[in-house]
């Protein structure tokens, strides 16, 4: 691929001489889709892992079924696919095969009845083993699709989370899909996290339609992954990392991977120290490595950030950057949204409600926050349990997702734009379209 580039953007153009706080947004941006002539498609290996434990029985079962169909006829025979079904016991309906009938999916799943424990690192865990021994220049994920309420084999999810991330090394990603009412958004949204995947949960088909959707064309799209970020400060300088961010045990930080077209992004609040009036302050330093889609390791630089030094007026009539103080703001909504899940899952609706309130005024000029925030009022008032995993889903779009390099701000809700599912900005992230997505956008790029 092309270089991808690293961009340092402040949300003023200058530094307060008496030093302070300042904001900037690190964008690791991907060059545009090579042209149909010049690409070359990255086989995918999927491995579909189904919870059909009692706790599934009826709607969540046979919505998870019917997305496995769909993913099914989405795959070209130059990728791989395997089905997992478990319970307290995991049966391989479908070892991992190029997917040239996609009708014997169809076949292998119209039996599968509901019945059992929950035996979810079980599931995984065979799923991973459809996977093993996969090539460098080979997309590997399993994609588990279940209620999360593992109660046999393995549940302790920070040793779940351990084994997510020591097959991500290895080259095998997860994905969660959490499905029905009461699922443990805890333990899926750490599995994906730790994965290095993506996070989705549903209720209907309607809405898983939209996530696989969403997963299947980023799959498509992907031209970057394993990208860890290097940043280094500049003396008097001291960096402060903003969001739900994934620190490498060598300092770098983890940021999504990247697709064509778009960009994988950090917050950061640097703290600087006094300055010279006039001078020119340096201020950061970003590197990052990578690997391409055929596994060619790769690694970007981008220019020093400096910035002029100037005067409390001169600094105070800066107009702040528009898409930075957006992103600013998205990353301070998804730290309050944690508060908010804590007070849901202690029985404090009231003061949950009180706060949303707060949150509204605070994010008023915010027109994607304040879309969310309605939303989750009715869903406070309705379903305060379903407003809960909302709030975390939200929390986690806001601070991983990624974006547009156009940077267009929200004026509507995406759902049914015709651009990459992945790059839409919900109202709310459990629900999708009324259809399986038709339009251009769901063409493999």
């Amino acid at each position: 691929m092309s270089q991808a580039t690293i961009l340092l953007s402040p949300i003023k153009s200058a530094v307060f001489a008496q030093g302070g706080v300042l904001e900037v947004l690190v964008r690791v941006q991907a060059p545009d889709a090579p042209t149909e002539a010049q690409a070359t498609t990255t086989p995918k290996r999927l491995a579909l892992v189904v919870d059909c434990s009692g706790s599934m029985d009826g709607h969540p079962l046979t919505e998870a079924l019917r997305c496995v169909t769909h993913i099914a006829d989405s795959m070209t025979p130059a990728d791989a696919l395997s089905v997992v079904v478990y319970d307290d016991k995991v049966n391989v309906l479908l070892p991992l095969a190029a997917m040239t009938t996609p009708t014997r999916v169809r076949q292998v799943v119209a039996h599968v009845v509901s019945g059992g424990m929950t035996d979810l690192f079980a599931g995984w865990d065979a799923g991973v083993k459809q996977l093993e021994g996969g090539v460098a220049s080979t997309i590997s994920r399993v994609i588990l699709l279940s209620d999360g309420q593992a109660n046999q084999g393995l549940c302790e999810q920070s040793e779940i989370e351990k084994h997510c991330s020591a097959l991500l090394a290895r080259g095998v990603s997860t994905t969660t899909v959490g499905l029905g009412n009461g699922f443990n958004e805890d333990l899926m949204i750490a599995m994906a996290r730790a994965g290095g995947g993506q996070q989705y949960y549903g209720q209907t088909a309607e809405d898983l339609f939209d996530s696989f959707d969403e997963e299947f064309q980023l799959l498509h799209a992907l031209c970057l992954r394993q990208i860890d970020l290097q940043l280094i400060p500049a003396p008097g300088v001291i960096i402060e990392p903003l969001g739900m961010v994934k620190k490498n045990a060598d300092g770098s930080y983890h940021l999504s991977d990247l697709a064509w077209g778009s960009e994988s992004w950090m917050m950061l609040r640097l703290h600087v120290s006094p300055s010279a009036v006039g001078s020119t302050r340096a201020l950061l330093a970003a590197s990052i490595k990578a690997i391409t889609l055929d596994g060619q390791p790769v690694t970007a630089h981008a220019q020093m950030l400096s910035l002029p030094a100037v005067e409390v007026a001169a600094f105070a009539a800066l107009t702040p950057d528009q898409a930075v103080l957006d992103r600013l703001q998205e990353v301070e909504f998804a730290q309050a949204s944690q508060e908010l899940h804590t007070l849901v899952q202690q029985g404090e609706i009231l003061v949950a409600r009180k706060l949303l309130k707060d949150l509204e005024k605070r994010f008023a000029q915010h027109p994607w926050l304040q879309d969310k925030l309605q939303r989750l009022r009715v869903l406070a008032e309705r379903d305060p349990e379903m407003m809960s995993k909302e709030v975390r889903f939200s929390a986690m779009r806001m601070s991983s997702r990624l974006s547009a390099r156009s940077g267009v701000r929200y004026s509507v809700d995406e759902t049914d734009a015709v651009i990459p599912a992945y790059l839409r900005k919900k109202g709310q992230e459990g629900r999708g379209r009324t259809q399986p997505s038709t339009d251009s956008s769901n063409t493999p790029v």
